[in-house]
């Protein structure tokens, strides 16, 4: 009843239309002649020219040819095809000449005339004058050449009350339709002007109305890639304007130059097109699964046609259309889509209404075109049909939409409070797991180390697997924390001046470890001068971590590279990597919460929060988080951070802090400068690139017993290290150039953990941090801000550890020298026993050198950090001296002794090498050989060496020798040699050098720097 009603309507709009510009009843042409005298033309209507027309069949003549024609006319019916007039024609091709003459009031001054279809070129007359001419009419088809368009031409009587029209037109393309084919319309310019200009305003208008339909659907859909409903209404309108472009005046030929061929085939596809869209949009909108081979078989005869169509000539094309199948594929469709539309209403389904008033519209706009193009009853362009079919389907679309848009504003509000229960509900769980967790990563911790230190093997590692997962699920437990604290606003950025120079390398350093056995390398491109940044160290070495395990896990080989750069008033940190890369859609929501993009991604753990938190940590400082990446080939995340501006903060960065400036720093506290100078006191070594940091150190420490000696690199504690010994290095983690990490890696190449105890500052307490700072060597890990009571009790325990070590290495120096070997005591007392009967002043010199030895070796300095040179020498001589009287001329001492030599050293140094390289070297040649004891005054040390021409040692054997723990028993070498290199490599950053080859002898050597002879 509902279509009854639209159809109703519509209906009553078509004859209301056609009532308004209805030809009202006029003389008719008779014969060739139309009298119009006592006919009004100035104010009447347009009239039509149908009647009958004198022709002339293959002629052209004209106004001036009348009198001579030789032809016969013969009476034409106009409009009609002019195939019958044709003699011995078969087909409409061929050429003639319509002749019509006009009888007219003296008073008319001038008349126009509106022709809308001459099949298929022309040449107008009027009394003699031409006044329109499309396309070139011929005899035939070579010279012919063919032009269709709709026309108004006017004419200037002059005083003549006889129109004499001539119409001169060929067809040689159309073989069933030539000649004028449409009505020609006959009046006054003002009444013709007024008709036609409203039929084309019509037009435009119509033609505008269905092309921004088209575009806005069609921009639409380009932002709903789903809604593909869309992009078929766009090519349903674009269809539709085509049809109004290329029908009725041929609007498309005033914007496009086409051809002939070309606007006849435009025509041709418009409709089909239109009928095709039309059904395909009522399928979707339907969602009918009926009919789908059916709708297959109708797309592939339809693009078969249309291809067609756009290769074949107009001669062919004429041909098909003739064969009615246009008709059906167009009259197919379109009834196919009432039926779906109607059905659609029957259903009740929700707003089917005015998608059924669009179909009805479409289906009288077709019905109406039928009628029309065999009895043609307005000449002016009806929209109404159109329009209201775009205006059912638009208000169908926008009522979609509203409706959506209330459920999805109910839906929202709903989802808030949903998720707001859902953060609850988080913050509750993470809070709750977080005690049991960390209970089971602690046990599982301790039955690791227990099943490792029993037998190992698999339990072991599934006990460190199990601390892992374990691990794993604490960071995404504070991952679940943050993201909350995010939302709600609740995280404080403690923010301060800060250099990237330090804080990279030191997460850099981190995660060394992290990849360490992996074929990644990392890399760090930081320039020399940078400015300072506003930031909070805490989160923004957590936004980096973040970066850095987000590349590593990608990265199963390759390089990750870190780089900093100004740009304007921001620094740009980038982190690039060469790993699987980022698609365009993933990088679109890369940073949303728990968006993990790839079933990779998912597999290699996490639950997608790493990169939200981070984006929203830089924007809570002022800057931006980006990514760029193509798949295969890495991906490079951008944080953009606002520079400091503040001109101090730049030249701090840029300031270069020597030993004055730290002796500045260090007597600040007169009691802090009074403790330095006692040689008892403990030294340490701070090492932090901020002073500031170094200050507040030495003010917590002012009070305590150490010797504080501050450094602003890790490049001058190195150097530090290299000069004087230490007691405690206390390094903070990020400082340029080389993080602590690498700092702490470096040092336990020289010393290890009971020589030199590391304390390790940082501003976070990650475990990953942690674990990073252990693995590297560290002894122990304050957290910043640092409490001062706890590092006074933790830097005392760790050097009174350092201490105790120190002792026990001098108290095993002295016991080892204290163990006079049995063999060695009973084989100088026999050779007293045997001088006693052979020489007695032998016996003397040989007991007063054996006394003199044991009198030295158990001299109480032995246990005393440095003894005067002397006294070891004096040791060294009563040895050689004792073995000199036992192996006689098997062995040679050699001294290369300076007279004025004024020397400290630590006790128990020389005499343990010549004792090594008699026993070792000379005596084990049948022949013996010499020893060579040399001390050589440097420009800023003092050399020692003892050499000898013995048997020389292997590359493994001096290995072993100076190795701790021994690798090994046996081999060259024993404890004593060991400790020696040991005590010495601790002093002075240097133990023995041994160069040595077998056969060849060996010298041992080390160096005793000038300002270190003293011992302080």
């Amino acid at each position: 009843m509902l279509s009854i009603l639209f159809l109703t309507i519509l209906l009553g709009f078509r004859w209301i239309w056609s009532e308004s510009f209805t030809i009202p009843a006029h003389p008719e042409p008779a014969k060739g002649v139309l009298d119009l005298r006592g006919w009004d033309l100035a104010n009447a209507s347009p009239i039509s020219l149908d009647g009958e027309w004198e022709f002339y069949p293959q002629a052209f003549i004209s106004n001036r040819d009348m009198k001579i024609v030789d032809n016969p006319s013969t009476q034409i019916q106009v409009p009609s095809d002019w195939r019958n007039a044709l003699p011995q024609s078969s087909s409409s091709f061929g050429y003639g000449t319509y002749r019509l003459r006009i009888l007219l009031d003296p008073s008319v001054k001038e008349v126009s005339l509106w022709a809308q279809k001459i099949q298929t070129s022309s040449i107008i007359e009027m009394n003699g004058t031409i006044v329109a001419e499309f396309g070139q009419p011929a005899t035939h088809a070579e010279a012919y050449r063919p032009e269709r368009t709709a026309f108004t031409t006017s004419y200037a009587l002059g005083g003549a009350n006889e129109l004499t029209l001539l119409v001169q037109t060929a067809n040689f393309d159309d073989p069933y339709s030539g000649g004028i084919t449409r009505s020609l319309y006959f009046g006054s310019p003002e009444a013709i002007g007024n008709e036609r200009g409203l039929s084309i305003d019509l037009q435009k208008i119509t033609f505008a109305i269905l092309l921004l339909h088209s575009l806005y659907a069609f921009v639409m859909f380009l932002f709903i890639r789903k809604e593909r409903a869309l992009l078929t209404f766009s090519m349903l309108t674009l269809a539709a304007a085509l049809t109004v472009a290329s029908d009725h005046d041929s609007l498309l030929l005033s914007w496009i130059p086409l051809n002939f061929s070309w606007m006849v085939k435009a025509k041709a596809l418009s409709y089909p097109l239109f009928a095709f869209f039309l059904l395909q949009m009522a399928k979707s909108f339907s969602h009918s699964l009926q009919g789908r081979r059916l709708f297959r078989v109708y797309a592939s005869v339809l693009g078969v046609y249309c291809v067609f169509l756009l290769i074949a000539p107009v001669t062919l094309i004429y041909h098909v259309l003739e064969t009615r199948l246009p008709d059906f594929l167009y009259l197919f469709a379109n009834g196919w889509s009432a039926y779906l539309f109607f059905r659609m209403a029957a259903d009740k389904r929700r707003d089917a209404s005015f998608l059924l008033f669009a179909a009805t519209s479409s289906l009288s706009s077709v019905l109406w075109g039928i009628v029309n193009s065999h009895n043609e009853i307005t000449n002016v362009y009806y929209p109404i049909d159109v329009i209201a079919a775009m205006f059912g389907f638009s208000a169908y679309w926008f009522r979609k939409y509203f409706r959506n848009s209330s459920e999805i504003e109910k839906l929202y509000e709903q989802l808030k409070e949903e998720d707001r229960q859902k953060d609850q509900f988080l913050v509750n769980t993470a809070h709750e797991l977080r005690t049991p967790l960390h209970g089971i990563i602690n046990i599982a911790e301790s039955i690791a180390v227990r099943e490792r230190r029993k037998s190992g093997g698999q339990q072991a590692e599934d006990m460190k697997l199990l601390v892992t997962i374990g691990r794993r699920m604490s960071q995404l437990v504070d991952d679940l924390l943050d993201v909350i604290r995010l939302k709600e606003k609740r995280i404080k950025l403690q923010k301060k001046p800060l250099s990237l120079a330090s804080v990279i390398p030191g997460v850099i350093g981190m995660f060394r470890f992290m990849a360490e056995g992996r074929p990644v390398h990392m890399k760090v491109d930081i320039p020399e001068s940078l400015p300072l940044i506003q930031a909070d160290e805490r989160r923004l070495v957590q936004v980096l971590y973040n970066l850095l395990h987000n590349a590593l896990k990608f990265t199963d080989e390759g390089t990750i590279t870190v780089s900093v750069r100004e740009h304007g008033e921001y620094v740009l940190i980038q982190v690039s990597d060469t790993g699987v890369g980022i698609s365009e859609e993933i990088q679109q929501r890369i940073f949303e919460a728990y968006e993990q993009g790839s079933p990779e991604a998912r597999l290699s753990g996490g639950i997608g929060l790493g990169l939200n938190i981070s984006r929203q940590l830089t924007e809570l400082h002022g800057g931006q988080l980006t990514v760029q990446s193509v798949p295969g080939q890495g991906s490079t995340f951008q944080i953009s951070l606002p520079r400091e501006d503040t001109e101090a903060l730049s030249d701090q960065t840029e300031q270069r802090w020597d030993a004055h400036s730290f002796d500045e720093v260090a007597i600040a506290e007169p009691q802090q400068q009074a403790i330095s100078q006692d040689k008892t006191a403990a030294r340490i070594l701070a090492v932090d690139d901020d002073p500031v940091n170094l200050r507040v150190l030495i003010s917590m420490l002012a009070n305590e017993p150490y010797h504080i000696q501050p450094a602003a690199s890790a490049l001058e504690a190195l150097e530090l290290l290299d000069k004087e010994p230490w007691d405690l290095l206390i390094a903070d983690v990020m400082m340029p150039h080389m993080s602590g990490y690498e700092l702490t890696e470096n040092v336990r190449k020289r010393y290890s953990v009971s020589e030199l105890p590391i304390l390790l500052l940082t501003a976070r307490n990650e475990p990953a941090d942690v674990y990073a700072g252990f693995m590297a060597g560290a002894t122990d890990y304050v957290t910043k801000p640092v409490d001062a009571v706890e590092l006074r009790h933790r830097i005392g325990s760790l050097i009174v550890l350092k201490q105790s070590i120190d002792e026990r290495l001098r108290m095993e120096a002295a016991y080892l020298q204290a163990q006079i070997q049995p063999h060695f005591l009973f084989n100088t007392l026999n050779s007293i026993m045997v001088l006693s009967e052979m020489d007695t002043e032998r016996m003397q010199k040989l007991g007063d050198a054996f006394i003199e030895y044991l009198q030295t070796s158990f001299h109480f300095v032995n246990s005393e950090k440095m003894v005067e040179v002397t006294h070891e020498l004096d040791l060294s001589r009563a040895y050689l001296y004792i073995e000199k009287e036992r192996f006689m001329d098997r062995l040679n001492v050699i001294w290369d002794i300076p007279e004025d030599l004024d020397l400290s050293l630590p006790p128990l140094t020389i005499q343990p090498l010549i004792e090594n390289a008699v026993r070792h070297g000379i005596l084990s040649k049948v022949e013996g050989g010499s020893v060579h004891i040399r001390i050589i005054n440097q420009t800023a040390s003092t050399l020692i060496e003892i050499e000898d021409d013995g048997v020389g040692m292997q590359p493994e054997q001096i290995e072993r020798a100076l190795a701790w723990p021994k690798k090994g028993p046996g081999g060259t070498g024993g404890i004593g040699l060991t400790n020696t290199h040991r005590r010495l490599t601790q002093m002075y950053g240097q133990g023995l050098n041994i160069v040595s080859s077998p056969g060849q002898g060996t010298k041992v050597s080390f160096v005793i720097p000038l300002d270190r002879n003293t011992g302080v």
